[in-house]
């Protein structure tokens, strides 16, 4: 009887990783998104499903702030370089940053950036990337936190 239980619950274990593999999760706006480099996440437009979305992938993260345990002659930034795609399957690349962001010599407050998705527009927001950096955590994967808002 044991074994009857057993197999019954790696069948109905096999079964529902199926079905959250056929359903990835999804989120909504004004959510804080927490996505690793490369990963692609779905937000819903609206409470149904088949009424809009936005795919959002964090194409790479670039973290050069100074570490916790340093000192540093300057604060420096980290840089998130995302894809925004919607309905209409147009990417739009944007690049965000925090901290001392430097382009051409010129201080930047990038961390949010308007688009216009599906003709809509919408924010999105670069909020941290974490881990923030210290000397001992140099290898552990980036993640960026990031919200997106209808404006």
């Amino acid at each position: 009887m044991n074994k009857i239980h057993a197999i019954c619950f790696l069948m109905l274990t096999a079964l529902y990783q199926q079905c959250n593999e056929d359903y990835p999760e999804r989120f909504t706006l004004d959510q804080e998104l927490e996505i690793e480099q490369e990963e692609v996440i779905t937000l819903d437009l609206a409470n149904d499903h088949d009424t809009g979305y936005i795919e959002v992938q964090v194409i790479s993260i670039t973290d050069s702030r100074c570490p916790i345990n340093a000192n540093c002659v300057r604060f420096g930034e980290a840089e998130v370089k995302v894809s925004v795609t919607g309905l209409q399957e147009i990417a739009t690349i944007i690049d965000l940053c925090i901290g001392d962001c430097l382009q051409h010599g010129e201080f930047l407050e990038a961390d949010t950036v308007e688009v216009n998705i599906d003709n809509k527009d919408y924010a999105v927001i670069l909020t941290d990337v974490i881990p923030y950096p210290a000397t001992t955590n140099q290898s552990v994967p980036k993640e960026a936190l990031l919200r997106i808002i209808s404006l």
